[in-house]
């Protein structure tokens, strides 16, 4: 089963991955194509498909299945049955028993959900250049309410195009990623010692071949953690040597904390919540606060290491050229504002972690179970890092088995 598209519809509050731009135009786009899906998955003899309106016509908005129309008392249901932990079960069991496409109504937010990947490139072309994007509510009201600058997470339209554009240079575009694979690569080797170091101290079996099993969602997530800031702020944290310090634990719990309470406050009046003082947004604003300001003085050091830079390169008549990460290549261009590099510099890192984590998890997962796959990723990779000569762009681009593993991994979850 391909992986659910939380699709919203704009009315009251936040919602899914993305919002429709019109409820009209695209909701009945939608329909048209969900019918038609159905039919195609009929023949190939699906169990899931749904056995009404297949007639392929164009369908009316209000004829989309919904899982009842009271907001509130789904709600409850969310919370009784712990569905905001399980969300991904709670919409496979919907599909299965409403079809591709149904609508829901939680709390706050009302949505219109798809699966089948031709309904999802539908709504991808429909939505052009500047796509209204979902808005990620308890985010943008802790930046309303502590007047922060928002960032591309936050943004739509032509606002988000233009950060988007500019980012994209520094994170997406091949020259730029071969600037920041080694920083990858560095955290990546330290993370394997470290990982080898505790096999060895707590596993069993002989040494030099003992096992030991855990649940790799902790040491995940702190790599993908210490990851994205060397990354991104072009130093490290401290993640991984054996007495981190107590800031970086402090910013561990502010990540995790600001993660756990961001879906169920996606379902609930937000400035109903602050207005109040509710404990739930307490949590939420107070960890978003610690991250800030972990952010701001990480800006604070890249911006006097680049007037350090900048002013012995003047003087020995040279520029220098050493890489300080994205929040480094963002200050040197300055085609965004100082608010706008915070803003955008912080989401960046928060926006990272779990989406780092989950799919290395579950490509571990996968390798796990089907281990003759593993061993030819394996054999791969370290024939391709014997010829890169040390380069992680060269030994990447000689292990296509590896790059359509995590392809695969993708498509899959």
């Amino acid at each position: 089963m391909s992986a659910p598209v939380n699709v919203c519809v704009r009315t009251q509050g936040t919602c899914g991955s993305r919002n429709l731009l019109s409820c009209v135009t695209l909701g009945r786009a939608l329909c048209m194509t969900a019918a038609e899906t159905v039919v195609e998955e009929k023949s190939e003899g699906r169990k899931e498909v749904r056995k009404r309106g297949v007639d392929g016509r164009v369908r009316s908005f209000k004829e989309i299945p919904h899982t009842g129309k009271s907001g509130w008392v789904n709600l409850v249901k969310f919370w009784k049955e712990d569905r905001f932990g399980q969300l991904h079960k709670h919409m496979e069991r919907t599909f299965n028993a409403l079809g591709p496409i149904y609508r829901e109504n939680v709390g706050t937010q009302s949505s219109v959900n798809i699966i089948m990947p031709p309904d999802i490139g539908e709504l991808f072309r429909s939505e052009g250049l500047h796509p209204e994007r979902m808005t990620l509510q308890p985010w943008a009201t802790h930046r309303e309410t502590r007047q922060h600058s928002k960032g591309v997470f936050l943004k739509s339209g032509e606002e988000w195009r233009a950060d988007r554009l500019l980012l994209n240079k520094e994170v997406m575009m091949s020259a730029s990623v071969k600037r920041f694979l080694p920083l990858l690569d560095e955290v990546a080797r330290d993370f394997c010692r470290v990982l080898r170091v505790r096999v060895e101290r707590e596993g069993r079996g002989e040494e030099g071949k003992r096992s030991l099993t855990i649940d790799p969602s902790p040491d995940l997530f702190r790599f993908a953690l210490e990851a994205s800031c060397h990354v991104i702020y072009g130093e490290r944290i401290g993640l991984f040597s054996s007495s981190p310090s107590l800031e970086s634990q402090k910013f561990i719990w502010a990540v995790e904390r600001m993660l756990a309470t961001t879906p169920p406050l996606l379902y609930l009046p937000h400035r109903l919540l602050v207005l109040i003082g509710a404990p739930l947004w307490i949590q939420h604003a107070t960890a978003w606060d610690h991250i800030f300001s972990h952010a701001e003085a990480r800006i604070q050091k890249g911006y006097q290491r680049l007037s350090t830079s900048q002013g012995q390169g003047s003087k020995a008549g040279i520029a220098g050229d050493q890489y300080n990460g994205v929040l480094g290549q963002l200050l040197k261009k300055g085609q965004l504002s100082l608010d706008l590099i915070k803003a955008n510099i912080t989401e960046l890192m928060a926006g990272a972690v779990d989406t780092t984590a989950v799919p290395l998890q579950f490509a571990l997962f996968e390798l796990g179970r089907n281990p003759e796959v593993q061993e030819r990723v394996r054999q791969q990779v370290r024939a391709s890092w014997a010829q890169a000569g040390g380069d992680p762009q060269r030994a990447l681009q000689g292990a296509p088995l590896l790059r359509g593993t995590m392809k695969e991994i993708l498509r899959l979850y």
